[in-house]
C-alpha cells in the first residue's frame, strides 16, 4: 500500500522536477528502532553507486558452455565506459568525490558529506537505536538526479543497519588436550576426518583458492597455527582483504566466526590458498564483498563459503535493489565458474524472524549459490555412522539450540534447474526456490574442533557445513583438473539410470525436522527434501559424477 503522499516508483511517473525515484530503495524503519536525532551535516560517507550493464548477463550456465575470464566478462557485460564517464561527471558536479571505480562490477565507490549526499539523493538521514545495535539510516525512497536514470541501478552505504546473524560464541575449553584423543572417545571431529567419512578425493586443495566472506571478527594466525599442530595438517597460506576499510583482526566475538571458516577449510585443504575477506555488516558491505571477492584479479577464488546471512523478508531488512545487485554478481560467478557456497542458517523453519511463518536466509537463497544445510553425524566406539538434520535443543539459537536453515523462498522463484515439488508451509506462498540444495554435519555438540583466541573447543553450525562443502569442491577441482564451477543445477539433472547426481553423489538424510516457527517447518525424507537437500556427500561419487 502507498503512504499518503509518496510517489509511484521509477519511470516518469516517479519525477520529481530534476530528480527521479530510484526503484528498489523503498527502506521502512527496523522494528524497534527509534530516532535519536538528524545526521551532522559533516558526517563523511562512503556510498557504492552501482551502474547498468551493458548487455544482461546470461542465464547461468548457458555461456557457450565455456567459462569467460575476467576480461571477457567486462568486455561483455560490464559498464559501458560511456555510463561511468557521466556518472563521474554529474556527482562530482553536484559535490561528490569519486574514490574507486571498476567497470567488471559496474561500480564507483563515493564520499562525501552528509548534507551534500542528501541533496544529491533527495533523503534525509537520521541516527536510529535498535537492540541490535544503533544505526545511521533512512525511510522511503532514494532519488536520482534526472541525468542518471536509466544509468544508475543502485546506490548503497547510506544506511547502515546491521544485515548479518552472528551465532553466540560456546565456551570454549580451557585446554587442548582433548585434542589427542581418538575419534572414537570424543563426539567432534576434525575436519580431515569428517572429509574422510564423506569420501573426499584424495588431495590437498593443491593449486585452489578458497575466498571467505566475514562480517565482524579477525583473522589469527597463532590460532591457525595451534590448530594445524593439533590436526597434524600443515599451515596453508592466508591472506586478508579489507573491504570498506574494515577491521581484519578484530577481536569483537565474531572471531570464532572467522577462525571457524579459516580452520575446516585449513584441515581438510592445506596446501590451498585461504583468501579471507572482512566487510562491513550493511547492504553496502554485502554488496562489496560479493564483488571484490569475486572479481578479483590478485587472488582469484575458485570456490567461495560464506557463513553468514539474513532472513531474506525480515521486517526492516533487504531492499529489493540489494537482493538484485548480490544476485547479480553471484550470477556473474557462475559464468566465471566460481563455485559459491553459503550457510543455509542456524534458527530452523523460523530462520531467527519470530513472526510464527517460516522463512529461509539470503543470500542461501540465492539461485546461484549451493545453499548448504546442517546434519547431526555421530560415530560409536565402533566406527558405525549415524546422521540425522540438525536440531539441537527447542531448534533456536537464543535458547543454545540451533537447527538447520531450509525451506521455500517468499521471494526468489524457483529456478527451472530445481525440479523439486517441495511446497511451502506458508499459506499463498510463491512456487519459490527451496533450501538447501546439499548438507554436512552442523551441530556443535558433534562438530568442529576449533582454537579461537588461544583455546579449544567444539563448534558448529551450518556456518562449518558451508567451508566444509568449500573444501570439498577444491579438492574435486583438484582431482576433476577443472573448476566444478555452478554445481547446483547439476544435482537435480538426471544422470546414470535415470537418477539424479544429487542422488548418486549423496547420502541421503531421511529423518529429523527444522520445526522451529509456529507456522512449521519441514522434515527429512527419502529422496530431496528442504532440510537437508540431497544429503550429504560422497566425494568420490561426486567426482566420477562430475568426470562424465
Amino acid at each position: 500500500m502507498k503512504e499518503k503522499g509518496q510517489q509511484p516508483a521509477g519511470g516518469a511517473a516517479g519525477n520529481l522536477g530534476s530528480h527521479v525515484v530510484l526503484s528498489g530503495s523503498t527502506r521502512a524503519m527496523r522494528p524497534g528502532a527509534k530516532v535519536l536525532g538528524v545526521a551532522d551535516a559533516d558526517e563523511w560517507i562512503e556510498i557504492t553507486v552501482k551502474v547498468r550493464r551493458k548487455k544482461a548477463l546470461p542465464a547461468a550456465g548457458t555461456a557457450g558452455g565455456k567459462t569467460l575470464s575476467l576480461k571477457e566478462l567486462e568486455t561483455q557485460y560490464g559498464a559501458d565506459p560511456a555510463d561511468m564517464e557521466k556518472v563521474k561527471t554529474v556527482l562530482t558536479g553536484l559535490g561528490l568525490k569519486i574514490l574507486k571505480e571498476d567497470a567488471v562490477s559496474c561500480s564507483l565507490r563515493v564520499g562525501g558529506r552528509a548534507e551534500v549526499i542528501e541533496s544529491v539523493f533527495q533523503v534525509k538521514l537520521f541516527h536510529y537505536s535498535h537492540p541490535d545495535g544503533n544505526y545511521r539510516g533512512r525511510k522511503g525512497d532514494l532519488r536520482l538526479p534526472a541525468e542518471l536514470a536509466g544509468i544508475v541501478v543502485a546506490v548503497f552505504g547510506l544506511d547502515n543497519r546491521k544485515m548479518v546473524k552472528r551465532r553466540p560464541m560456546r565456551k570454549r575449553m580451557t585446554s587442548l588436550d582433548l585434542a589427542g584423543r581418538a575419534a572414537a572417545s570424543r563426539a567432534w571431529f576434525f575436519p580431515a576426518e569428517l572429509a574422510k567419512i564423506y569420501s573426499f578425493p584424495a588431495g590437498t586443495g593443491q593449486g585452489q583458492t578458497v575466498g571467505l566472506l566475514e562480517f565482524g571478527g579477525g583473522y589469527f594466525p597463532d590460532d591457525l597455527a595451534t590448530f594445524c599442530q593439533n590436526a597434524n595438517v600443515a599451515v596453508p597460506t592466508v591472506k586478508t582483504v579489507s573491504v570498506n576499510n574494515t577491521s581484519t583482526n578484530a577481536k569483537d566475538g565474531a572471531e570464532g566466526e572467522v577462525m571457524l571458516d579459516v580452520e575446516v577449510v585449513a584441515g581438510a585443504c592445506p596446501q590451498s590458498t585461504i583468501v579471507v575477506y572482512f566487510s562491513s555488516f550493511d547492504e553496502s558491505g554485502w554488496v562489496n564483498i560479493v564483488d571484490t571477492s569475486i572479481h578479483s584479479s590478485t587472488d582469484p577464488a575458485t570456490v567461495i563459503s560464506c557463513s553468514w546471512g539474513f532472513a531474506e523478508d525480515a521486517p526492516g531488512a533487504w531492499t529489493t535493489a540489494a537482493l538484485d545487485a548480490i544476485n547479480d554478481s553471484l550470477q556473474a560467478a557462475t559464468l566465471l565458474g566460481i563455485t559459491v557456497c553459503v550457510a543455509a542458517g542456524d534458527d530452523g523453519s523460523d530462520d531467527e524472524v519470530g513472526d510464527g511463518h517460516a522463512h529461509v536466509d539470503f543470500p542461501s537463497s540465492s539461485p546461484f549459490v549451493l545453499a548448504v544445510g546442517g546434519t547431526t553425524l555421530k560415530q560409536s566406539s565402533t566406527g558405525a555412522i549415524t546422521e540425522t538434520a540438525w536440531k539441537d535443543g527447542d531448534g533456536l539459537r537464543k535458547d543454545n539450540g540451533g537447527s538447520t536453515g531450509g525451506g521455500v523462498s517468499t521471494l526468489i522463484p524457483r529456478p527451472s534447474w530445481q525440479t523439486v515439488s517441495i511446497q511451502s508451509v506458508n499459506p499463498g506462498s510463491i512456487e519459490g526456490r527451496v533450501v538447501p540444495d546439499v548438507a554436512a554435519d552442523a551441530s556443535a555438540n558433534t562438530g568442529y574442533w576449533t582454537v579461537v583466541d588461544g583455546q579449544g573447543g567444539p563448534s558448529g553450525g551450518t556456518s562449518a557445513a558451508a567451508p566444509l562443502w568449500a573444501a570439498l569442491i577444491a579438492r574435486l577441482n583438484e582431482s576433476i583438473g577443472s573448476p566444478v564451477g555452478f554445481l547446483s543445477p547439476l544435482l537435480y539433472q538426471a544422470g546414470a539410470k535415470g537418477q539424479t547426481l544429487g542422488q548418486t553423489g549423496c547420502r541421503d538424510i531421511v529423518s529429523g525436522n527444522n520445526d522451529t516457527a509456529s507456522i512449521g517447518g519441514y522434515s527429512a525424507g527419502p529422496g530431496y527434501d528442504a532440510v537437508t537437500g540431497w544429503g550429504v556427500p560422497i566425494g568420490t561419487a561426486l567426482a566420477s559424477g562430475l568426470k562424465k
